[in-house]
């Protein structure tokens, strides 16, 4: 609002299209008015169009639906995103344990090689119950997770 005293008068002929010679020489000389003639006219010329837009609006049904399954969606890859950064902050740390007792799992793996060929099927709980064998399985079970669970989120 600019504070003219004939503002209210300039926004009713605006709006209705009816000027005054006196209300238009206001209007022209008087900034405040000018602007508001132009804002209601472009406003009102906007809803007229909107009014007699044929365009159908949707089922509001269908409306709710999708606006249900976004928030489901949404809601899905927040839970998700939290998942998969704790499987790869597991395959690292997996990698991590693996990089470091490496030396320690090189002679273990060289000790299971002489034992398998003799192995007899008493001795096979023994032989996956390793400790290389479990660190190996977790490694591999967390990566075909991880790899899951990002093309189950990009698809």
């Amino acid at each position: 609002m600019s504070g003219c005293r004939y503002e209210t008068d300039v926004v009713t002929a605006a709006r209705e299209g009816r000027w005054t010679e006196a209300l238009r020489d206001h209007a022209a000389s008087c900034l405040g008015c000018a602007e508001t003639a132009l804002v209601v006219a472009a406003l009102a010329e906007d809803f007229d169009a909107m009014v007699l837009d044929d365009a159908p609006l949707p089922d509001p049904k269908i409306v709710w639906i999708r606006s249900r399954l976004k928030a489901r969606q949404e809601r899905s890859y927040q839970a998700t995103r939290v998942i998969t950064w704790v499987q790869r902050l597991t395959v690292v740390c997996v990698a991590a344990v693996a990089i470091f007792f490496g030396p320690g799992l090189r002679g273990l793996f060289s000790g299971l090689r002489t034992l398998i060929p003799s192995a007899e099927l008493a001795d096979l709980p023994l032989l996956i119950s390793g400790p290389a064998a479990v660190l190996g399985l977790t490694f591999v079970v967390m990566a075909l997770m991880a790899l899951w669970n990002e093309r189950s989120v990009a698809g």
